[in-house]
């Protein structure tokens, strides 16, 4: 009868072998799951979006008095134009105190048909207008937000040109 002599583990040429599968499984891997975190990261800042939007509307009715978001800087205040990388929202004459609202997360922004949008009291939209979330890096599918005359917000896919400057 034979007897082995050592160890009963794996040899050296196994072991490269396994390592050189896992790297190129890991190599496969990470494009896709870097698309999928910056999905999950666009879906996410939506519904914040949209419950900041519903919260607006809400407050406007309440207080009678108008609501309004605003796309704005990283401090809160309100741009005049351009892609946003936060939103606010606040009863109009107190912007001081929000209601809402804060930074998107790294590497999206927001872009706008309208850097405003108001709620009346009468629980109708003042203005109309489709928020777009989008994705500097173009990883993941832009998201939209449509407000319509009535106040409600409806999600939808956006267009193709939808995060152009």
């Amino acid at each position: 009868m034979e007897t082995r002599h050592g160890s009963p583990g794996v040899t050296l040429i196994e072991l490269c072998f396994a390592l050189a599968v896992v790297g190129i499984l890991a190599g496969l891997a990470v494009p896709g799951m870097r698309t999928a975190l910056r999905n999950a990261a666009i879906r996410s800042a939506t519904f914040e979006l949209l419950a900041g939007l519903q919260q607006a509307r809400a407050r406007a009715i309440v207080e009678s008095r108008p609501a309004v978001l605003c796309l704005s800087d990283a401090t809160g205040r309100c741009l005049g134009g351009g892609p946003a990388t936060a939103w606010n929202v606040f009863i109009e004459g107190r912007e001081a105190a929000p209601l809402a609202g804060g930074p998107l997360p790294r590497g999206l922004e927001l872009h706008a048909t309208r850097t405003r949008l108001t709620f009346s009291p009468d629980s109708l939209a003042a203005s109309t207008g489709t928020l777009t979330i989008c994705d500097r890096a173009g990883l993941a599918r832009p998201r939209s937000l449509v407000l319509s005359q009535t106040g409600r917000i409806r999600p939808a896919d956006a267009t193709a040109g939808a995060c152009d400057p």
